[in-house]
């Protein structure tokens, strides 16, 4: 009998989930298996396979695993979230603690005096999982192919900044670029934000016939292959099963501790509601972000529980601050004024209350508010945050009257026409979605007919980068985490397409926000380290610009409950032990593995 977590008779027994739950899960979907490929039989990974609860590692996912037959890095639709990116190795990690970034494949990684070159050392005794050494070749393999393809993977960005890059020995690696980016490491290789560029083995993806509909996935030839302490053994429907290879580089070279679980299941459980009562039934070990209400009640029915903060709110703040997008290039929203009437109706603090349920906190700020970005947010003036802190509707009617707005008695209108305003979030982000609904109503009692449209994932990105929407609840000026060019740049100029067609480079201004003086000053803050003088004088003036022309309107900062289960498993990242982020789907989440500990050891 196969043994899935979420059904059949051994895992039952051997998880011990209750009667109430297996009936849940049984009406919910979840727990039929559909297609099932595993690995190899016998030998070390199986006996891992069949590890007993206690050595196992059991994630939740709040959605269904899609492209679970494609596991290519490089292609749209592949299984990333699932395993494929969090247990496998970056060659530097960014600490959102300290704000530093480590080196882990990297024994070194620094550039020339104006960032033009930037020199990789790789630690000795890298291997893949099938003992082969990693070294230079599959590095500069690795971003040629990207270069060479126009649809795979990072292939817009490295024709932007790399000229060449060159293997000098096996262990070194030099990236010779086109213009100086001081970020290069950072932005690429260091996990900023929940992604870092990603490595194959040379040795087998030169023998793929066609790298952009290659799957990378054979389980029993070991693909996909990487360096990480885990090896994929099964897939099914919902969830991923992965066993620990004993011989990981950084347990064998001492430059990590080998992780303590002997498998990890990555699974989708059903809707929160169920997922929940898995949780309460021990079930799991972490869970996806959960409301204030769905942890009180987890914790409240089994004190195993615990959370990045011990009181309220327990969240940890997420880097992408929500806000409001609005399409700058469609009437009537082109003009700065209207805008800012959007922005004076907006109650931050009900959002908050309602919306978060009070677990987080308004903050008219672009960016997440981490220590590191402190001095720069201090730059925004009082009287410019005085504009957010609460609603000021007579400042919006003051607006729409000077635009030739009237009130009926219901909409505001002109030439016949009601002023509305349609918000689309991602179906299935229930944060957009609440943050939307509350922002909904207040423009409804205001006199704005505004109504929230529900979309598939695919066709929202797919409006947000064609320009086929009014305003989103989002998170697109998303990315600086320790400085503010990653965040200032989602706005530039020289980066925007027609409504209907798509820019191919990175970072592209989908908001479609045109301003030739903001551009250029971001242009120059792009060639200065984040602790040049300069940089905080450009900003304040970027900033300045920004607030003046609102192109994107601040809704609260962001968070995340992800809540840890210590039956099993201790030493979690909390905000006292803050060693790493405590989300299990970025690739920080390897930093997470090394160190969590087998309760009662």
């Amino acid at each position: 009998m196969t043994r899935n977590f979420l059904a059949g008779e051994t895992m039952k027994q051997r998880y011990r989930l209750s009667p109430l739950i297996m009936v849940l899960l049984l009406l919910s979907g979840a727990c039929g298996e559909g297609e099932t490929v595993q690995g190899p039989k016998g030998g070390k990974l199986e006996a891992y396979f069949n590890a007993p609860r206690e050595e196992t590692l059991i994630i939740d996912r709040a959605g269904r695993l899609e492209g679970r037959h494609n596991w290519n890095p490089y292609v749209p639709g592949n299984a990333a979230g699932w395993g494929l990116s969090e247990f496998s190795d970056p060659l530097t990690l960014l600490n959102y603690g300290t704000g530093e970034i480590e080196n882990w494949m990297a024994e070194s990684f620094t550039s020339n005096e104006d960032y033009t070159i930037w020199t990789l050392k790789l630690r000795p005794g890298i291997t893949w999982h099938d003992g082969t050494p990693y070294t230079a070749v599959d590095v500069v393999y690795s971003t040629e192919l990207q270069i060479n393809h126009e649809t795979l993977g990072q292939h817009f960005t490295y024709e932007e900044w790399i000229e060449t890059v060159e293997m000098v020995d096996d262990m070194t690696v030099v990236y010779h670029l086109k213009k100086p980016n001081v970020r290069f490491k950072l932005e690429r290789y260091s996990d900023n934000l929940c992604g870092v560029d990603y490595f194959v083995p040379k040795h087998i993806w030169e023998n793929v016939e066609d790298p952009v509909t290659f799957k990378n996935f054979d389980l029993a030839r070991g693909l996909p292959m990487s360096t990480g302490p885990y090896i994929l053994y099964k897939v099914t429907t919902n969830e991923t099963i992965w066993v620990r290879h004993d011989d990981w580089w950084a347990a064998r070279t001492g430059f990590k501790k080998l992780p303590e679980p002997k498998k990890i299941i990555v699974s989708y459980g059903g809707t929160q509601e169920i997922r929940l009562a898995i949780g309460i039934d021990g079930g799991f070990d972490t869970m996806d972000d959960i409301t204030l209400g769905s942890f009180q009640a987890l914790a409240d029915r089994n004190p195993a529980w615990i959370a990045f903060q011990k009181g309220m709110p327990f969240i940890w703040p997420d880097p992408c601050a929500r806000s409001l997008s609005l399409n700058n290039a469609v009437e009537p929203w082109d003009d700065k004024e209207m805008r800012w009437a959007l922005s004076y109706v907006m109650d931050r603090q009900q959002i908050i209350d309602i919306a978060y349920e009070g677990t987080s906190t308004m903050g008219p700020y672009p960016w997440p508010l981490y220590p590191a970005m402190q001095k720069f947010t201090n730059l925004v003036p009082a009287e410019t945050v005085e504009k957010f802190i609460r609603p000021y509707p007579d400042k919006a009617a003051e607006i729409l009257i000077s635009r030739g707005y009237e009130k009926s008695d219901k909409y505001w209108m002109k030439d016949g026409e009601e002023l509305g305003l349609e918000i689309q979030v991602f179906e299935g982000i229930s944060e957009l979605e609440r943050i939307a609904d509350v922002y909904a109503e207040q423009l409804q009692r205001f006199g704005i007919n505004a109504v929230m449209v529900r979309l598939t994932g695919g066709t929202w990105n797919d409006n947000l980068a064609t320009g086929n929407y009014e305003a989103q609840s989002g998170w697109q000026t998303c990315g600086s985490i320790i400085e503010p060019w990653n965040t200032l740049r989602q706005l530039r100029s020289d980066r925007i397409a027609p409504i209907g067609e798509r820019f191919q480079l990175p970072q592209t201004n989908r908001f479609r926000w045109h301003h030739a003086e903001y551009s250029e000053i971001v242009d120059e803050i792009s060639r200065l380290d984040w602790d040049d003088p300069e940089l905080f004088r450009l900003t304040a003036r970027a900033l300045e610009i920004y607030y003046d022309e609102l192109p994107v309107i601040p809704t609260a900062q962001s968070k995340k409950l992800v809540p840890f289960n210590t039956t099993y498993w201790t030493n979690w990242p909390t905000q006292e032990h803050y060693y790493q982020r405590p989300v299990t789907w970025c690739p920080s989440f390897i930093g997470v593995l090394s160190e969590i500990r087998q309760a009662g050891r």
